[in-house]
């Protein structure tokens, strides 16, 4: 298996991929994928990334310790403020940030800045879903699978995957929380196990959390010294076991940003 991890760091993905499903090969000699993708996730959280980071990833470790880890890859930009949009359709397109379906501005928005000018939509195909990642792997006899968060995605583009379990679980035990997604893709490998099924995959495989609401499950919560504080009036309180905040922390920002 060669997994990526990706947290934030997306942008030669379906290059690497595209590369790795055109070489002529039989079913046996091609790997499989598992991408994984996480919301609002700083890379330093990460040992994979950061040594000396607080928080423990075996899994995470593992993964990345026997495939790939993308360490210079950033984001373009953005036409909408949820930034998560315009990348999951970068990933799933291997475009660039003005070469893939725009959110469009409503009416309203036109008449109060008219002198704002939007991207041109004819720069994204309108076959483009039969060249989106999923499509591709299909048509080089790949098994494809997705299970992710909803919204905030390119729906045209995941509808190619083959099987699809997407639900939003940002809760804080297994059923409503991410791990919800892990059962997921451990159930549907089970069931390739089942029926002798040697086809190569791609699992997409997206978390809902870390993207706020930040509810985390219980035994998570007295590891780090967490609550999931509702109270919008009121601090949580403080815990020795909580993570220092980086050194770069500010209590507020340094200049107006809109």
């Amino acid at each position: 298996m060669h997994p990526i991890n990706l947290g934030l760091r997306w942008l030669p993905l379906v290059a690497v991929l595209a590369i790795a499903v055109a070489s002529p090969s039989t079913a046996d000699e091609r790997p499989n994928f598992l991408v994984i993708v996480v919301d609002d996730q700083s890379p330093l959280d990460l040992k994979v990334y950061n040594p000396d980071s607080p928080l423990e990833t075996p899994n995470i470790d593992r993964l990345a310790a026997s495939g790939m880890v993308f360490d210079g890859a950033h984001h373009m930009g953005a036409w909408s403020g949820a930034v998560c949009t315009p990348s999951r359709h970068m990933i799933m397109t291997g475009r660039t940030v003005w070469h893939i379906p725009q959110r469009r501005p409503n009416a309203k928005k036109k008449r109060n800045n008219p002198s704002v000018r939007y991207p041109d939509e004819s720069l994204a195909p309108k076959d483009l879903p039969e060249y989106t990642m999923a499509a591709i792997f299909n048509r080089a006899g790949y098994d494809t699978m997705r299970t992710c968060k909803k919204g905030n995605s390119y729906p045209a583009a995941n509808e190619q995957f083959t099987v699809v379990r997407d639900a939003s679980k940002r809760g804080g035990t297994e059923e409503t929380g991410s791990a919800w997604h892990g059962k997921q893709v451990l159930d549907y490998l089970d069931q390739r196990d089942a029926a002798a099924d040697e086809d190569p995959f791609l699992i997409y495989f997206g978390f809902s959390h870390p993207h706020d609401t930040r509810d985390g499950a219980p035994e998570l919560l007295a590891k780090y010294g967490a609550t999931n504080h509702t109270d919008r009036e009121s601090l949580p309180p403080a815990n020795p076991k909580q993570p220092a905040l980086p050194p770069n922390y500010l209590e507020a920002h340094p200049f107006h940003h809109g």
